[in-house]
């Protein structure tokens, strides 16, 4: 026993110093406030995680709810590891192979941020290496036993149904048995049950309640994610079939082992010890089925954003990798400690003890939301969970209403049957119920999009927006005190973006054009691959630099139109609108150059097009104006004045002929 609790004393030291100090992006938010209030978190729900980890916040009497949830995590991931040193140890392999398979897997950049922040994967790598830990005793296949590993096997799929993926390889451990299966069966449908709680929480209404799963199709709804294609990663469903694709995803899945162990896992499948108590076939199938297998039956997106989410589906994989690192070990005992230290300088130990960008960001909102404030949240993940954690589980803030205007965070808010609605019907209920929350001045809003409410501009000041007009004595509250995220990932820049775009856009409202132009370029150098950037800050840009242009200030237009034109590369606006200043101060070759490259970047847009022609035509290239304009009309045939304008430059080509 002492050298799992060695293990798990140095993990969860090591855990809880890189532990963040409250709610961080992604869905930390949202799983502290169902937890806190026992509520109903994305689907499926992750009724596992919601009791377990209420049940140790209440324990630790310590700390803000956010933080010991964090805390949670780095005990469940030093927990795991002691399991899988234990496991390793009942196989046989030798404490060489032991210390470097485990640190293989604790040192992993996946598995550190996983035992650091409030997510469901501490608790996923837990119930693996438990599961592993029972399957590594000699009586694994007795009934007692066998029903044991089947019970586990059903709550973990009630935290995280990935584990299904894991199936294959407990099987080559039991398949000899039938009886030790029919056992491990019934256990694992006991364990299953517990996602009977989605529909006695959801009877209960809890603030959190995803789905609200209280008829047998709304159950099914959540419980086989629906909302995402049940097989795909996200609402965008899975990415395209075909060889070459499913060649990317395969060595997407093994490329996310790491530069320690993905090399190691191969080591160890060629050098793996026979004989062997374990055999190959185990963790080869874990690897394999979890990692690429998990991507190619998802087929999930190469986009930034979902590339930044994928990291954390890495952890299970990684323990199919650690278990071939072990056999890679075995066979060179005398390298396994400076292969284990090389694992720390390769990939240091990371943490997120400084990340403050969520909870600043949070409490930004909070602090320019006055009493009794009604906040509708138009998208954004990091907007509604780091509120979600701050009032219900931080307890802040109880006077405000939260609401979404999906319907899906916070349901209710526009009525109970908003969801089936078709989507016309969807947006008159919401001008029904948000314009006499506008007309009585406490309407907030958290959006990218000035017109959401149709006949009312929304001004921009701080993080929201509200509809004007309003008393001056209500002015926003401009204060943003957000200090950066400290991991640097995706969804960290893609919210530490959205500052400098707010400082923008109220600039823009105030007709500061200058200043407008400055915050808005700095949103395109901290996150230019947030998907929302590209074409929320070049539509800014956009209106920025027809603002400049009124009032004579082409430079500043043309800075506008350029840093539009540099951020969204698939869009025809910003270079057209280039290409038109461009014209009008005498620079027409580069009119041109900008002109077609916005024609290359959106094939469909006729706008290009037509500018193109005008602009041959005041050259006196009447053929070149001809082919330009009909370009146009063959786009947007529902226009006849490109048409007409190609017939005239017809004539004159002829005429000048």
């Amino acid at each position: 026993m002492r050298e799992p609790a060695a293990v798990f004393l140095a993990a969860a030291a090591l855990g809880l110093a890189g532990a963040a100090p409250g709610v961080t992006t992604g869905d930390a938010g949202e799983l502290a406030a169902a937890s806190a209030v026992l509520g109903v978190a994305h689907a499926p729900g992750y009724p596992l995680y919601a009791l377990s980890a209420r049940a140790f916040g209440l324990l630790l009497p310590f700390g803000a709810w956010t933080w010991r949830l964090n805390a949670f995590s780095a005990v469940l991931g030093a927990a795991a590891l002691a399991l899988f040193a234990a496991a390793l140890r009942r196989w046989g392999f030798s404490p060489a192979a032991r210390l470097g398979a485990t640190a293989v897997l604790g040192l992993a950049p996946a598995w550190r941020g996983a035992s650091s922040v409030t997510e469901v994967f501490a608790l996923h790598a837990f119930c693996a290496c438990l599961l592993l830990w029972l399957a590594s005793s000699e009586r694994v296949l007795d009934d007692g036993p066998a029903a044991c590993l089947g019970l586990v096997f059903g709550l973990s799929l009630a935290n995280h149904q990935t584990m299904a993926l894991v199936l294959p390889a407990l099987l080559f451990l039991g398949a000899a048995r039938p009886r030790a299966l029919a056992c491990a069966a019934l256990g694992a449908a006991a364990g299953f049950a517990l996602y009977a709680y989605l529909p006695l929480r959801a009877a209960a209404s809890p603030p959190l309640d995803w789905g609200h799963a209280t008829t047998p199709s709304a159950f099914l709804h959540v419980l086989l994610r629906r909302d995402y294609g049940s097989f795909a990663l996200t609402t965008d469903g899975a990415g395209a079939f075909g060889l070459p694709e499913l060649a990317r995803q395969l060595w997407r899945g093994l490329a996310a082992l790491g530069p320690v162990a993905a090399p190691l896992a191969l080591a160890g499948a060629v050098l793996w010890p026979r004989p062997s108590r374990l055999p190959l076939a185990v963790p080869a199938a874990w690897l394999l089925l979890a990692g690429p297998g998990f991507l190619l039956l998802g087929r999930p997106g190469f986009d930034a954003q979902t590339a930044g989410a994928l990291e954390r589906f890495s952890v299970l994989p990684l323990v199919g990798a650690a278990l071939l690192a072990a056999g890679a070990f075995e066979r060179l005992r005398l390298a396994a400690p400076v292969l284990a230290a090389a694992a720390f300088f390769v990939a240091p130990p990371a943490g997120a003890r400084g990340d403050f960008l969520a909870h600043d960001y949070g409490r930004a909102l909070l602090n320019a939301l006055p009493p009794g404030a009604t906040f509708v949240m138009d998208g954004g993940d990091d907007t509604f969970y780091s509120l979600a954690a701050l009032k219900w589980a931080h307890g802040l803030r109880p006077d405000l209403a939260l609401a979404d205007r999906g319907g899906v965070v916070f349901p209710g808010f526009y009525g109970a049957d908003f969801r089936r609605l078709p989507r016309a019907l969807k947006e008159e209920r919401r001008r029904v119920v948000e314009a006499p929350l506008a007309e009585a001045g406490r309407l907030w809003y958290s959006t990218l999009n000035p017109g959401l409410l149709p006949g009312r501009e929304l001004v921009a000041g701080g993080l929201v927006r509200r509809p004007a007009p309003f008393p001056e004595a209500a002015a926003l509250d401009e204060t943003l005190a957000v200090r950066p995220g400290a991991s640097g990932a995706y969804r960290d820049r893609a919210l530490a973006a959205f500052v400098p775009f707010s400082r923008g856009v109220a600039a823009l409202d105030r007709d500061r054009a200058d200043e407008a132009v400055s915050w808005l370029a700095l949103v395109g150098e901290t996150a230019p691959e947030a998907l929302w950037v590209p074409p929320a800050v070049s539509y800014a840009l956009g209106v920025a630099g027809w603002r400049a242009l009124k009032a004579g200030d082409h430079a500043l237009a043309e800075r506008a139109y350029r840093a539009a034109a540099a951020l969204d590369a698939g869009s025809a606006e910003a270079c057209t609108n280039l290409g038109a200043l461009l014209d009008q101060t005498g620079r027409r070759d580069e009119a041109e150059a900008w002109y077609r490259e916005g024609a290359r970047r959106d094939p469909r847009s006729a706008r290009p097009w037509a500018a193109l022609g005008a602009l041959e035509w005041a050259r006196g290239r009447y053929d070149r104006a001809a082919e330009a304009f009909s370009a146009a009309a063959r786009l947007e045939p529902g226009q006849p004045a490109h048409a007409g304008w190609a017939d005239a430059a017809r004539r004159k080509a002829g005429g000048v002929r």
